[in-house]
C-alpha cells in the first residue's frame, strides 16, 4: 500500500497539482480506500478444511476420500492370508484348521504392492501388482483419484467427494484349458477390467466418519451366464478410538440378479479392520471375506462366506515418502 501511494505522490508532484485543493483529496481518499481494501483482504475469513475423515487412501478394500499430499511417494504392501476356519465334512467350522493352517497364514490368498504419487494435493496417480484371487491371475492395476470436493469446518460444504478408477490388466499366460475363462480367446482385450466408484464421505466430530461408495465395474471377459457391467454400493465407516488406534469397516454390495441368487456361490464382501496410525506409516490389520484387493477383483469375484468360517487375516503396510 505505501509503494503504491509514493507512486501516485511521485505522479502528482511531476505534474505540479499538488498546489490543488482537489488533488490533496483525491490523494487522502485514494490512501483511505487502499487502506480498507487491505483490512478487509486481512479480515476475509479463510476456509478451514476437515482432514483425515479416514487415515489411509484406503479403508479396507475401498478406496476413501483421502488423497496424497502434492510430491508425497506412498508405497504400500497389502497382504491376505488363507481362511482361519473353513468347513469340515459335515458343513461345520474347522476348529482344527486354527493350527493345522496357523490362522491361515501358510496360505496367501493374495499379495499387493505398489506405489502411489500426490500430482497435487488433491489428484493422486498409482500402479500396482497383485497376485489376483480369481480365474484372472498376475494382474497390473492403473489407478487414479481425484477430490473435488473438501468438507468445511463450518459446514459451508458438509461432506466430501472424490473419483477413483482402476484399470487392471492380467499378465497371466493363456490357460491349456480350452473352459477356462483364461483362454483369452478375443485377445488381449479381454484381458482388462474397469472400475469407477463416486466417494462421499463426512466426518463427524472427532470419533465417527461415514462414506458411501457407489460405482460400477465392467470386465471384458465373463462367464457365459455373468454381466459385464456390475453396479454396486460401498459402504464404509470408522470409529476413531485415540489418536493412534482406530475402527474400521467397509462392505460393497452389488446389484446384480446372479450374486444374489440363493446358490450363485457368491457373497458380499465385507471387512472389519483396526488401523494404527504411527506418525510414519499407517498399519492396518483387518479380516475380511474377500480374497482380492482391488475393486476389479474382489467386487466380481468374492466367493467366500463369513457363516461358513471363510474369512481371512489381511494387512496393509502404508509408508509416505516426501519427494
Amino acid at each position: 500500500m505505501i509503494d503504491l501511494i509514493q507512486l501516485i505522490l511521485e505522479v502528482l508532484l511531476k505534474t505540479n497539482f499538488m498546489k490543488s485543493l482537489s488533488t490533496i483529496v483525491l490523494v487522502f481518499v485514494t490512501i483511505i480506500f487502499v487502506g480498507i481494501q487491505s483490512l478487509s483482504a486481512q479480515d476475509k475469513p479463510q476456509k478451514e478444511y476437515v482432514y483425515q475423515t479416514f487415515k489411509d487412501t484406503r479403508i479396507i478394500n475401498t478406496y476413501s476420500t483421502e488423497t496424497l499430499q502434492k510430491g508425497v511417494l506412498d508405497f504400500r504392501v497389502a497382504h491376505r492370508f488363507g481362511d482361519i476356519f473353513g468347513v469340515d465334512a459335515n458343513g461345520n467350522w474347522d476348529v482344527g484348521n486354527l493350527w493345522a493352517n496357523f490362522l491361515g497364514f501358510e496360505s496367501a490368498a493374495d499379495v499387493g504392492f505398489g506405489v502411489e504419487y500426490g500430482i497435487t494435493n488433491n489428484f493422486m496417480i498409482g500402479f500396482h501388482r497383485t497376485k489376483g484371487a480369481s480365474e484372472l491371475r498376475s494382474l497390473l492395476h492403473l489407478n487414479a483419484k481425484y477430490k473435488f470436493l473438501s468438507q468445511t469446518k463450518d459446514n459451508s460444504m458438509p461432506i466430501s467427494m472424490a473419483a477413483a478408477g482402476v484399470l487392471t490388466v492380467s499378465t497371466m499366460p493363456p490357460s491349456a484349458d480350452v473352459n477356462s475363462l483364461a483362454n483369452f480367446p478375443g485377445g488381449f482385450g479381454q484381458r482388462m477390467i474397469y472400475s469407477l466408484h463416486v466417494l462421499a464421505g463426512r466426518k463427524f466430530g472427532d470419533v465417527f466418519s461415514l462414506q458411501l461408495s457407489p460405482g460400477i465395474v465392467w470386465r471384458n471377459l465373463v462367464k457365459f451366464n455373468d454381466n459385464n457391467l456390475l453396479v454396486s454400493m460401498g459402504v464404509s465407516a470408522k470409529v476413531q478410538v485415540n489418536k493412534v488406534l482406530g475402527i474400521i469397516i467397509d462392505s460393497n454390495i452389488p446389484f446384480d440378479q446372479l450374486r444374489w441368487s440363493a446358490n450363485s456361490g457368491y457373497h458380499i464382501p465385507i471387512g472389519i479392520g483396526f488401523e494404527f496410525d504411527t506418525g510414519g506409516h499407517v498399519f492396518q490389520i483387518n479380516l475380511t471375506n474377500s480374497a482380492g484387493i482391488e475393486p476389479t477383483d474382489y467386487i466380481p469375484n468374492t466367493n467366500l462366506n463369513w457363516a461358513d468360517g471363510q474369512f481371512r487375516i489381511g494387512f496393509t503396510i502404508s509408508r509416505g515418502f516426501r519427494m
